[in-house]
């Protein structure tokens, strides 16, 4: 009788062992919820990239870093101001930020009057983010536009050449890229059509036919970039679920061992 007791107590804790493992594993799995990056200059605390002074291009190829949820995020200004026969070529741009968020001063900025936006009137600006671990944007909130607000994003395998290249180069390179139209000034889901894209690398800025939709009306872009929205990345070949779960499996086999014993003993 007291080994039958012993028997019975054995497949009870492992029983109670296996549902234990089960839910470790379903609690291990799956992206984080979404991080919001507050990019208004009362947003986010920034660094490297605040306080300095535009006009004599000595700060063309500044950078901004901020951090968030245990994330950093490194931003760079770029447009094609490299006046060229054909596209012009991409060079780098100051990037800055006020209370509407983030702004992109190039080189044209003092020659031709260039506005402060990110925009696509005359040369086309955009910002490149750099992520020290994998993430996916899902939202795209504009503090403020004029005339338009139609944007292009990319996703890079790695971190890509802007310097000298045109825009059809590095859009060739993309791993990802859209064009999305109309965006407003609430916080626009690109949710869908960025799934299952995770990169340290994304691209953002005024419309750029050669990151989708060619053909739409340019020029008349003119944005202020005041958020975005990620969810933390998985890598580009992660684990399966029964991976984690495997003790589990293990924990089943012997508590049905455990018990069949028992059942054959008591019956005995």
């Amino acid at each position: 009788m007291k080994k039958l007791f012993i028997l019975r107590s054995a497949a009870l804790a492992t029983s109670l062992m296996t549902m234990s493992f089960a839910s470790l594993a379903t609690s291990t799995t799956g992206p984080s919820d979404d991080t919001y990056w507050n990019f208004r200059s009362n947003g986010l605390a920034a660094t490297n990239g605040q306080g300095t002074t535009w006009g004599s291009g000595a700060n063309f190829g500044n950078n901004m870093l901020l951090s968030n949820d245990g994330i950093e995020v490194t931003i760079t200004a770029w447009a094609d101001t490299g006046e060229v026969s054909g596209d012009d070529k991409i060079e780098s741009a100051a990037v800055s930020r006020n209370n509407s968020g983030l702004l992109n001063y190039n080189r044209h900025y003092n020659d031709n009057n260039d506005g402060h936006y990110v925009d696509n009137s005359g040369d086309t600006d955009m910002l490149l983010f750099t992520f020290d671990e994998l993430v996916s944007i899902t939202g795209i909130n504009l503090g403020y536009f004029s005339d338009d607000s139609d944007i292009s994003i990319a996703a890079f395998d790695s971190l890509p050449t802007l310097q000298g290249q045109t825009w059809a180069n590095v859009a060739s390179a993309a791993s990802y890229s859209a064009s999305f139209s109309d965006l407003d000034t609430s916080n626009y889901s690109i949710a869908t059509s960025t799934a299952g894209v995770d990169s340290k690398y994304w691209v953002i800025g005024a419309y750029n036919g050669a990151f989708g939709s060619p053909g739409w009306s340019t020029g008349n872009d003119h944005l202020k970039l005041a958020g975005i929205s990620t969810v933390a990345g998985t890598g580009p070949d992660p684990k399966p679920p029964t991976d984690v779960a495997e003790p589990s499996s293990l924990a089943v086999l012997a508590s049905f061992g455990l018990f069949a014993v028992w059942r054959r003993r008591k019956t005995a």
